[in-house]
């Protein structure tokens, strides 16, 4: 349930980063310039979330320099609320370099995140108090935030999400299901026991605790593995052509398992996806119920595969018209 009384729906925390991608499906050795986007799995969910109708509000450390200040604005101008973005004068902004694939070649990401400002400054330099004025506090556990080089940031977050009488989300997922250091590892695990809100992948969900079997199967793995919390496993690997699939199971504190898939998606651009997923998902949570969850955040993954970029453009219509299964592509 949403609280009237807190100043925000949700309050978003993670790295932001440009995203430097050729034109077309070029690859860079070929390619004469390339297009700049703005990225990051906590603000393309604030995005998503504003976009939706929720306040949200971005938190995060960034370099006070045009790069910097471009994220910033991109997400201000979505109305994120930007007061509690911290920001290091002459701070560096990290890259990512995405290649878009075509079968049989895959999309690829190079991640260039060395001394970014916010991994080079003191785990103490956000401005932690904006956990006090939510309704959520949603942590982004994505690549490259899952990395040792934020080790000490990792550990203040969960300091904080212990500390903090808001619900706590978190987003999982691992790249490519690459193990973890160790001691992130144990932080992450850490974190996920204080989630009321838990949105994990596959992969993730392979990689950390060991699970092999199917998506139907993962149920079980999840209500003996994490408790009673609002819990999505999906699986949402694309095809680099062709028609995909997004599917997930939902289970509810009380036990219940609900399951949906969204077929025949064909992705223009995958990287919002988890970010898109993640504002459905705490769209359903704060104002539905787990099962109506599920099928938001699968119906918000879908709209943001039709678009270029990794930020979420579609609106509360575009997402109920997807639910309703009167929108174009999509089936209930």
């Amino acid at each position: 349930m949403r609280k009237k009384e807190a100043r925000y729906d949700v309050v978003a925390w993670g790295e932001g980063f440009l995203r430097l991608s050729p034109a077309g499906r070029e690859r860079f050795e070929q390619a004469g310039g390339f297009g700049v986007a703005v990225a990051g799995g906590a603000l393309e969910t604030a995005v998503g979330l504003a976009r939706l109708g929720l306040r949200t509000a971005w938190l995060s450390v960034v370099g006070d320099t045009p790069l910097g200040m471009k994220l910033v604005n991109k997400v201000r101008e979505h109305g994120v609320d930007t007061e509690h973005v911290v920001r290091i004068p002459d701070g560096r902004t990290g890259l990512c370099y995405t290649e878009s694939g075509s079968a049989p070649r895959p999309t690829r990401s190079w991640y260039d995140m060395g001394d970014t400002a916010f991994r080079s400054t003191p785990p103490g330099t956000e401005d932690w108090s904006a956990t006090r004025e939510t309704a959520v506090f949603h942590l982004d556990l994505t690549a490259p935030m899952a990395d040792s080089a934020n080790a000490g940031r990792l550990e203040a977050a969960l300091e904080t999400a212990r500390a903090t009488d808001s619900r706590v989300s978190i987003l999982l997922d691992l790249p490519g299901g690459e193990r973890l250091d160790g001691a992130v590892e144990k932080t992450v695990r850490d974190l996920v026991e204080t989630a009321g809100i838990l949105m994990v992948t596959m992969r993730a969900l392979e990689t950390i605790w060991g699970f092999d079997g199917p998506l139907a199967s993962a149920a079980d793995t999840a209500r003996t593995g994490f408790g009673a919390k609002n819990l999505a496993v999906v699986e949402h690997r694309l095809p680099a052509s062709g028609a995909g699939t997004l599917c997930g199971i939902a289970v509810s504190p009380s036990g219940e398992v609900f399951e949906d898939r969204k077929t025949g998606i064909t992705a223009i651009d995958s990287d919002g996806v988890p970010g898109a997923f993640a504002a459905g998902y705490l769209l359903g949570c704060l104002e539905d119920c787990p099962r109506s969850a599920l099928r938001y955040g699968n119906a918000a993954a879908a709209l943001a595969c039709s678009i270029p970029g990794p930020l979420n453009w579609f609106t509360r219509r575009d997402l109920e018209s997807q639910i309703e299964g009167t929108g174009s592509g999509l089936q209930r």
